[in-house]
């Protein structure tokens, strides 16, 4: 999705989804970004939605440790933008889509600044997510096969009767998500359709990044990039210190908006317009 896509060039702020939402942000969010100097161009990726998924033989857990689907997405998009034809591009990840963007900032040099939104830096993940029957229901996907199937199953179901409580019990922890949602319902019904389409393959890869360590975050490769992670101050203390603590290892400054957490970049998108206009460029810790 290119917004406004025929007029007036701006400067392109690129987006790949996360695993919790696979369609384009607000028109409210891409007009605030319009106004400001740059053109929303969100990028659905693959096997979420009606697109074709990765190979199933790039999908094994041996590969996934490997990273080789992260590896391959990565070229998969590095191919697109040049397609495009994108110059000068900031790009936005997403939760689970960081590591593809991380990689993608080092292949394409057209990538000029990365905003790593809500990264997922260590298995921390089972200390954020509420409420605790959704917990049971991820860690299922990860016991086996069969598991999985049974997992995804109960998540379509959930996905049918009512996508938006759904994401209401996703988002609990943050009144700004919770405002979002409520602001852009049928965004997320759209997405809770295409959540539903969703291959369990793709599904128990995609969480896999959030559970396995990416040993490939190397501050030798950060301090050449310019890039500033984003988080929300509405989640858990522990989250907080320890993105804090990979922030400080990396590197990089790392802002907290005041409102948001998984849905932080479009809760906040006066603060992600901060972040781009470089006004905490050199915090290395900032409250927004």
């Amino acid at each position: 999705m290119t917004y406004r896509e025929g007029e007036a060039k701006r400067r392109p702020l690129v987006i790949l989804n996360s695993i919790d939402l696979p369609v384009p942000p607000s028109v409210d969010f891409c007009e605030a970004m319009w106004a400001a100097g740059y053109q929303v161009v969100f990028c659905r990726r693959p096997g979420f939605g009606k697109l074709p998924g990765l190979p199933a033989g790039l999908l094994t857990k041996e590969q996934i440790k490997r990273r080789s689907p992260i590896a391959t997405e990565a070229a998969l998009f590095n191919l697109l933008f040049k397609s495009l034809g994108l110059k000068n591009i900031v790009l936005l990840g997403l939760g689970t889509s960081n590591p593809i963007c991380y990689r993608l900032a080092q292949m394409n040099e057209e990538v000029t600044f990365t905003v790593y939104a809500n990264p997922l830096f260590h298995p921390a993940i089972w200390d954020v997510i509420r409420p605790d029957w959704l917990k049971r229901m991820i860690r299922q996907t990860v016991k086996s096969r069969s598991g999985l199937k049974i997992a995804v199953r109960g998540l379509r179901a959930v996905l049918r009767r009512d996508p938006i409580w759904f994401y209401h019990q996703f988002a609990q922890k943050s009144a700004g998500d919770l405002e979002y949602i409520a602001q852009n319902t049928g965004d997320f019904r759209q997405a809770g359709q295409l959540l539903q389409r969703m291959a369990p393959e793709t599904f128990f890869y995609d969480l896999q990044n959030a559970l396995i360590e990416d040993t490939h975050w190397n501050s030798e490769i950060t301090k050449d990039n310019k890039a500033v992670i984003l988080s929300g101050l509405e989640t858990t203390s522990k989250w907080k210190r320890d993105i804090a603590a990979e922030a400080m290892r990396l590197n990089l400054p790392i802002v907290f908006a005041k409102s948001g957490d998984l849905f932080v970049a479009y809760a906040s998108h006066e603060t992600l317009l901060d972040v781009l206009s470089g006004q905490f460029a050199s915090a290395t810790s900032q409250s927004a």
